[in-house]
């Protein structure tokens, strides 16, 4: 059993709308320890990598839509499979056939939602289309947008195990090793150059930093563990690395986390650099996703061979 798990810090701004009140646009929020932070949810993340995914390899882009709204739910088509549909494989489904129980695959692909690491302090954009009206010779349409820019955190955790395999399939569907890297390494590739486009925008959501491996045990160890201070004579900011190491030093058996994870970050960035890459082994974020993709390919290449 093995799971492969990572968490990414990235810059970015005002990333998920929510409900609209009029003409205010209000940033998806959740409260804790008092205080009040924005996020893009899992299914926002879910949307840009499969986003990406189509615009880096043509995924599923040629063949028919699989989904269906004939039973009033919209849900995947019976005749979707995992050999077929990639988005099927990684991102799961639910399917009901005439005649027969709903059929449901969780997905192998998980998402935890991207958190800001510092709380919102109520910005608000106004603006009022005053060319478009002027040109139209006709009144302005006030509008105000909630901004925030932070840094945000989030969580990949992919069931290795589960990948190109259907258990609900006549005779349980299972794809060759060789497919199976090739559609986490695809999803990795995603990750590494992932961006958002919202409101007129493109963010950018590739890492700053961060770290991960492929692990014995299926847990997202870094979830819940990156917090970042600022420094303000350096105009930088740090992570704080005790969180992070207290992860690293869980063991596991006869070794500990530390011996499975590496980890990435861009240079110029960070105000404590020098420890992540003496401490932490730190590299480049390219480097650390191809020798991640590298142990994808062991993995699969080993299962095959048994």
């Amino acid at each position: 059993m093995k799971g492969l798990t990572l968490t990414a810090i990235f810059e970015a701004s005002s990333l998920n709308y929510g409900e609209s009140v009029g003409n205010i646009s209000e940033l998806k929020k959740l409260t804790r320890d008092g205080e009040v932070y924005t996020y893009m949810s899992r299914q926002a993340l879910r949307y840009e990598v499969f986003r990406k995914l189509r615009e880096l390899y043509n995924v599923d882009a040629d063949k028919e839509v699989p989904l269906s709204d004939e039973k009033g739910t919209i849900q995947f088509k019976p005749t979707a499979n995992i050999k077929d549909y990639v988005e099927v494989d990684l991102f799961g489904y639910m399917k009901t056939d005439k005649g027969k129980s709903s059929l449901t695959r969780s997905a192998v692909v998980r998402f935890s939602p991207a958190v800001s690491l510092s709380p919102i302090a109520f910005d608000v954009e106004f603006g009022a289309n005053h060319d478009f009206a002027k040109r139209a010779n006709t009144n302005p349409n006030p509008f105000q947008f909630e901004v925030h820019s932070s840094l945000y955190t989030y969580t990949v955790a992919i069931d290795l195990d589960r990948v190109g395999v259907d258990e609900n399939e006549n005779n349980r569907l299972e794809l060759d090793g060789t497919e199976k890297a090739r559609r986490v390494n695809m999803v990795l590739d995603a990750l590494k150059i992932l961006d958002r486009e919202i409101k007129g925008r493109t963010e950018n959501l590739s890492p700053l930093f961060v770290i991960g491996g492929l692990y014995p045990v299926k847990n997202p160890f870094f979830l819940g563990r990156i917090k970042v201070n600022y420094d303000r004579n350096q105009r930088k900011y740090s992570i704080n690395t005790k969180l992070i190491e207290s992860a690293l030093n869980l063991k596991i058996d006869e070794k500990f986390v530390r011996d499975y994870t590496s980890c990435g970050f861009v240079d110029g960035f960070w105000a404590n650099e020098d420890y992540i890459t003496q401490n932490l082994k730190g590299k480049t974020i390219s480097d650390f996703f191809e020798e991640l993709k590298s142990k994808v390919d062991e993995h699969y290449n080993l299962r095959c061979e048994m």
